[in-house]
C-alpha cells in the first residue's frame, strides 16, 4: 500500500469516527433531532471510504488515491484549522 493512500484513509477514518461520536453522544443526551442529515452522510462517507479501498484493491490504486483525497484534504484543513485556534487561543474580544 502506498503512504498517500494510507494518509487519506486515516484521515478519513479520523472523521468518521468523529461524526459517530457526535451521533452517539447526542442520542445519548436525547438532542439527536439537531443532527439533521449528520446520520445519513456518515453512512454515504463510510460507503466512499469503501468503494474506495475496495477499488485500491482490485486494481485501480490512482483511482482509489484520487476519491481517497477528496474528502480528506478539506478535512485535513479544517483539523488544522482548529488546532492553530487551540495553540494560538486568539483573543475573541
Amino acid at each position: 500500500m502506498s503512504w498517500t493512500f494510507i494518509t487519506a484513509i486515516a484521515v478519513n477514518i479520523v472523521g468518521i469516527v468523529v461524526a459517530l461520536y457526535f451521533l452517539i453522544t447526542d442520542s445519548i443526551r436525547y438532542s439527536s433531532s439537531s443532527n439533521g442529515m449528520l446520520g445519513l452522510v456518515t453512512l454515504l462517507f463510510c460507503g466512499w471510504v469503501g468503494v474506495s479501498y475496495y477499488l485500491y484493491h482490485h486494481g485501480q490504486p490512482t483511482l482509489a488515491s484520487i476519491m481517497a483525497w477528496i474528502p480528506a484534504v478539506p478535512l485535513l484543513l479544517y483539523g488544522l484549522f482548529v488546532l492553530m485556534f487551540i495553540i494560538l487561543k486568539p483573543d475573541m474580544k
